[in-house]
């Protein structure tokens, strides 16, 4: 147990560290510096989606074995986000809708073309696996994807420094969405590990990056292989589109449930969604929600990878 303990925390330390110095820097930074820091984070995660589909390369190299992938990702994705939906309805208010809705579907086509774009830069990394990159010293110095996620989570601090939370946020019917997504999540590993056979801390590891693709695939693809990456990438990537939809079909009559399938990505992607398809009072709950999850989903799944 104790080697489990000091494996956690030698693995979590500079992950927590990467996101306080972020914070602290996000703190003291001139505002006018903010921005362009902070839209370098969309770069950051284009790498570090390049740089997991060169290390899952072998995953795709047949098509039988990239199907396997989507497969076993689509089997996760929609698991976890009926489950999370469902344990969450209870949470939901009625009297919040908007008279109207916003945007209409024209407005889907940012966050999918986003979606898009993660898949195919992937892909093209996959592709890349064959020149052997990461093969040469420089190669695999520059593309050592571990200082591209702590890049990442440096960047992310800095962003979320910049977000004023009232004190109101915090109430306990706010905070109750995220502790759920949690519980829910793990109760979805659960059920996946009975569905599929999977290993329960697999399962369970797979199930609680909360939507976050760029860190879970880095980290699974770091402890359980290249596959398993690939794997918790297409998960996390392919929850994200589930919670677009799922907010902008339901977001009017279950607007909890919906923030809570959206997991970590209700704080950035699919909050115009959520401003636009739910009564404006569920943007906090949102924020903090996506702000837990984001905070959350690092400790999680490394805690369950350790069990593997």
């Amino acid at each position: 147990m104790s080697a489990h303990l000091s494996n956690i925390f030698a693995t979590v330390l500079p992950i927590l560290l990467s996101l306080l110095v972020g914070y602290l820097t996000g703190k003291r930074l001139p505002r006018s510096v903010v921005p362009p820091l902070t839209s370098a984070i969309t770069p950051v995660v284009w790498v570090i989606l390049f740089i997991i589909g060169m290390e899952s390369g072998a995953a795709f190299s047949t098509l039988a074995s990239g199907m396997q992938v989507l497969k076993q990702s689509a089997i996760y994705a929609f698991t976890l986000s009926a489950v999370v939906f469902v344990c969450l309805l209870p949470l939901n208010r009625s009297g919040t809708a908007q008279t109207e809705r916003l945007g209409g579907w024209s407005g889907l086509w940012h966050p999918l073309k986003q979606c898009l774009i993660a898949f195919g830069l992937v892909l093209l990394g996959a592709f890349a696996w064959r020149l052997q990159w990461l093969e040469h010293p420089v190669g695999s110095l520059l593309l050592d994807i571990a200082w591209w996620l702590y890049a990442l989570l440096f960047l992310i601090g800095i962003d979320l420094a910049q977000v004023a939370i009232n004190r109101s946020w915090l109430a306990l019917r706010v905070l109750k969405i995220p502790l759920m997504v949690m519980l829910a999540s793990m109760l979805g590993g659960v059920l996946l590990s009975w569905m599929t056979g999977e290993r329960l801390p697999v399962a369970l590891a797979l199930s609680t990056g909360f939507g976050w693709f760029s860190l879970s695939g880095a980290l699974a693809g770091q402890h359980l292989g290249d596959a398993y990456g690939s794997v918790a990438l297409l998960t996390d990537l392919m929850r994200e589109l589930i919670g677009l939809t799922v907010v902008f079909l339901l977001g009017r009559n279950f607007a909890n449930s919906s923030i809570g399938v959206c997991g970590a990505t209700a704080m950035d992607t699919t909050l115009p969604f959520v401003r636009q398809a739910c009564h404006y009072q569920h943007v906090p709950t949102a924020i903090i929600s996506g702000l837990v999850l984001t905070l959350a989903a690092p400790f999680f799944m490394l805690f369950f990878l350790s069990l593997t």
